[in-house]
């Protein structure tokens, strides 16, 4: 007797299901996007107990009359391929015909429809049961309910996330459909109460700030470009917008959103030199490809695709983000142009005096005000905003560097340091000669002489066993860490800021503004409270996070709570005193004095992990003897 039998169609409909349908968010895709497909211009999606108890999507588009609807419950059923052809070139987001009878399997479902003749169509439908077709009003369009989901399969019910956990996924998949299609209107309810709204009027700066907030729309900096067979339309963020992870980098090809490994990729690696390590942007970027280059027959949901023109994408996509952002923050960071007799001096008397950096008053500025002191000019007429690590940024360019050498030399007036054994300098003949620093705290920490600056990044140092690299940022970060987090244990004093943060969210996150999560972010010093649809007002802060600048921190801390990510208040805390390290730290592209080389390595050595940043990112590179002398072929004799 035959093993093998072929499955009955209720139960190749469950499975399929187990597919397609993965969550109550699934369900909305797959019936939003045949609502687009029958060209709607309004769409309306309501939402009940995480959609397990109800789900309504209503459209306005094409409908169907009575023969289309019965057959749209047979699986593999399509008006949307007729031949092998058209799977080569298809123009519409679903193409299967799978997704309404697996919906139809799992959950009870009562539709409404008409094309606008004839007589409407009603069908309730239940598995294992005949479909029930009645008549109903001449409505043009569509009203599809979903009730009771997963009610037959306990095992895909059980493993549901919460209710709250459905609701914020369920408004992340209107979000993205809403973005994808700036042209259609959409309105979003969720337990009756309205959530977003779209107008449908085409412009996605404007659907970028109905959804995200204004603030995130006035940083947003557009993206449009053609290449070799596609056309990319789009908006990036400003680098000052960043998040801790890649789900705000949305990419949508030919208005499906997909994930594009190499694209994405793109993205990221043109941000690198604008925010920190492991800091992603926001991105919202359509790409239009001719359809025969694209097949998207690739995933059961359809989130993956493949593309034959990926790599000059991915290429264009990199040059043209990375000149976009070039010309959006050059003003931001361009040297500024000064006067010569700007110049500051440097006070040898004040070297005299010793830094302490283990006083409890130390701070990253307080060794600026000791190092530099007004002795020529006498009256300071531009000032630059003092910065990480005790350093100022330059305030002269580099040809103007040079000739004030020039001048310096010719004149006699080579400057000195003149400071007390202790602090590792000695004075000879003109010449700063560095004393080597042994490390207390870390022995094994080498002996390093510094000689130099390459790339105005990195700091060249001389040592018995070869020759090391100091990646001067990375070195800042390492050293500001550790003093923040110093700072930050001895003092968590919490402030209340005389005007109060307003960081503005998506709705996603705004519904998940609970007492549970308003709790959480209280453990960590940090009060808020709604301001507005989208918006919430920071009414208390820890002191350590009140400045101006920790605003992007204080978003992140949020936004990771709110997300609903494993809630390790420890963790939370690092990222918050390293993202302010970082942003306190010298930048590459930085030229450092030798006085500052010397002291960036001495404060380095008495780190407690002198050789990572808190990224992760190594500090200092070893290049021995052995692999020098080889390079210069002077081994093996």
């Amino acid at each position: 007797m035959s093993k093998i039998r072929l499955m009955s169609p209720e139960l190749a409909n469950t499975i399929a299901a187990g597919e397609v349908i993965e969550r109550p968010s699934s369900v909305i895709k797959e019936l939003v996007e045949n609502s687009i497909d029958a060209n709607s211009k309004n769409i309306e999606i309501s939402v009940f107990h995480g959609g397990k108890d109800l789900i309504i999507v209503k459209d306005d588009g094409e409908g169907m009359d009575r023969e289309d609807a019965v057959m749209a419950y047979k699986r593999h059923a399509s008006s949307k391929l007729k031949s092998v052809y058209d799977l080569m070139r298809i123009t519409t987001l679903g193409f299967r015909g799978e997704a309404i009878p697996s919906i139809a399997s799992v959950s009870k479902v009562h539709m409404i429809t008409s094309s606008g003749e004839g007589v409407g169509t009603e069908i309730n439908s239940s598995p294992d049961k005949e479909l029930e077709v009645k008549d109903a009003p001449l409505r043009k369009g569509t009203i599809f309910e979903i009730k009771e989901l997963f009610f037959n399969t306990p095992a895909r019910l059980k493993y549901l996330k919460s209710e709250r956990t459905e609701n914020y996924s369920c408004i992340e998949i209107g979000e993205h459909l809403a973005l994808a299609f700036p042209n259609i209107a959409f309105k979003f309810y969720l337990d009756g109460k309205e959530v977003f709204h779209t107008n449908g009027r085409g412009d996605l700066l404007e659907t970028i700030s109905l959804i995200y907030g204004n603030n995130i729309a006035k940083q947003s900096l557009k993206i449009d470009f053609e290449g070799d067979g596609y056309e990319v339309h789009g908006y990036i963020c400003h680098p000052s917008i960043n998040y801790s992870n890649r789900y705000n980098m949305l990419t949508f090809l030919n208005n499906r959103g997909v994930y594009i490994y190499k694209v994405q990729k793109a993205f990221v690696d043109a941000y690198k030199d604008y925010i920190p390590p492991a800091r992603y942007p926001l991105v919202i970027v359509g790409i239009k490809v001719d359809y025969s280059l694209v097949d998207v027959n690739v995933h059961p949901s359809k989130k993956e695709v493949r593309l034959s023109c990926e790599d000059r994408l991915a290429l264009d996509i990199h040059t043209q983000t990375r000149k976009v952002l070039f010309e959006s923050t050059r003003s931001v960071f361009a040297a500024p142009q000064i006067n010569k007799n700007d110049v500051r001096y440097l006070d040898d008397s004040n070297l005299n005096e010793p830094s302490d950096r283990n006083n409890s008053s130390y701070s990253s500025s307080s060794f600026e005000n000791t190092l530099f002191k007004e002795v020529e000019p006498k009256e300071i007429k531009k000032w630059e905003q003092p910065t990480n690590m005790g350093y100022s940024q330059p305030v002269y360019s580099a040809p103007e560097m040079e000739s004030i050498f020039r001048r310096e030399e010719e004149e006699g007036k080579q400057k000195t340091f003149v400071v007390e054994d202790s602090q590792g300098f000695v004075e000879t003949s003109g010449r700063n000669e560095y004393k080597p620093y042994h490390s207390i705290k870390n022995p094994s920490f080498p002996v390093l002489y510094p000689v130099g600056q390459v790339l105005e990044t990195y700091i060249v140092c001389d040592s018995s066993d070869g020759m090391y690299l100091i990646d001067q940022h990375a070195a800042a970060e390492r050293i500001n860490f550790e003093m923040c987090r110093l700072q930050f244990t001895k003092k968590k004093d919490l402030v209340q800021p005389l005007f109060p943060t307003m960081i503005e969210l998506s709705h996603s996150l705004m519904h998940n503004l609970d007492e549970k999560h308003i709790a959480a972010l209280k453990e960590l010093g940090i009060t808020v409270s709604p301001f507005g649809n989208n918006a919430i007002k920071v009414d208390e802060e820890p002191e350590f996070l009140s400045q101006k600048q920790d605003e992007s921190v204080l978003r992140d801390i949020i936004t990771l709570v709110l997300e609903d990510q494993k809630v390790d208040i420890p963790e939370l805390e690092r990222k918050a005193i390293a993202t302010k390290a970082c942003h306190m730290s010298i930048k590459a592209n930085r030229l450092l004095t030798s006085y500052e080389q010397q002291t960036l390595i001495r404060q380095l050595a008495e780190c407690e992990n002198p050789l990572n940043c808190p990224h992760g990112r190594p500090t200092v590179i070893k290049i021995s003897k052995y692999d020098i002398e080889k390079l210069f072929k002077r081994t093996g004799f």
